[in-house]
């Protein structure tokens, strides 16, 4: 029985019975997959064929990598270390490095942790990689969190990672979605799954902005943010729907948009 990786409990409600997965929603309102896939599975589903639809919104993707560090930069001023977790082919590693950055990333993907070996890219989990404690100023973590079996235990090895006061900045589904749920009601008259075991991706965890907040608060985080994320949707009809949302939250602070971005600090005096 998988237990909560936010309180521990086994205390559930089935949402979808695909046996012999279910996806559950904890008494503490947290929503994931039961049983997880384990490792060997996992890491299967993203060799190089998860890559090649990504190679076709080449033009998007970058638009988002700029913006996700022109974020960066907004809120970290000097050019210092960063850690990208779950960095893949290493594309914002690259354009941080452009920009001045001394980089490295961790990547559980045997293909595209060795797609780029003039980046110094970690394959494995995080806290397989051997990094010293305090090495970073930054740390990103975009969209990974949803994919890992245990993302209690990555966010405590990224505040372990950080020096003090240093920034985490991560962005992953919004479990809220309900204008894209509603968009996708309309257009296919049934409501979207949460979990399709042939899906491209592998979604274990739903994230919202309670469950995720309790999440890196109970890894140490402080001065916790929660937005809108503004990369989370890449095509022309996603992004539709999503800026709606997106001015939706703006309007009334409810977040019903594609994606979540936290900011978070590590404290100074941990």
């Amino acid at each position: 029985m998988t237990a909560c990786n936010l309180c521990g409990g086994t205390a559930w409600t089935v949402l979808e019975d695909l046996a012999p997965t279910r996806v559950v929603r904890c008494s503490c309102k947290l929503v994931f997959v039961t049983p997880l896939p384990d490792r060997p599975t996992i890491e299967s589903a993203y060799g190089a064929h998860y890559y090649e639809e990504w190679q076709s919104q080449d033009d998007e993707r970058r638009r988002m990598w700029i913006r996700r560090m022109q974020l960066v930069e907004s809120l970290w001023s000097e050019k210092g270390t960063l850690l990208d977790v779950g960095c893949g082919e290493g594309t914002f590693l690259r354009l941080a490095r452009s920009r001045g950055w001394q980089v490295a990333g961790t990547e559980l993907s045997a293909f595209a942790s060795q797609a780029s070996p003039d980046l110094t890219i970690h394959r494995g989990e995080i806290w397989e990689a051997g990094l010293r404690s305090g090495s970073f100023d930054v740390a990103t973590c975009w969209h990974v969190i949803e994919h890992v079996r245990d993302p209690l235990r990555l966010l405590s090895e990224v505040l372990r990672l950080l020096r003090p006061g240093g920034l985490l900045l991560l962005a992953t589904p919004n479990g809220r979605d309900y204008l894209f749920r509603l968009a996708y009601l309309v257009a296919r008259g049934r409501w979207p799954p949460l979990y399709e075991p042939d899906e491209r991706e592998l979604h274990l965890y739903y994230f919202n902005v309670p469950t995720l907040r309790a999440l890196a608060e109970k890894a140490g985080f402080r001065d916790l943010t929660i937005g809108y994320d503004e990369g989370a949707a890449v095509t022309t009809a996603k992004r539709l729907v999503d800026r709606l949302a997106y001015w939706w939250y703006r309007a009334t602070g409810l977040h019903w948009g594609m994606g979540l971005q936290l900011v978070a600090r590590k404290g100074n005096g941990s």
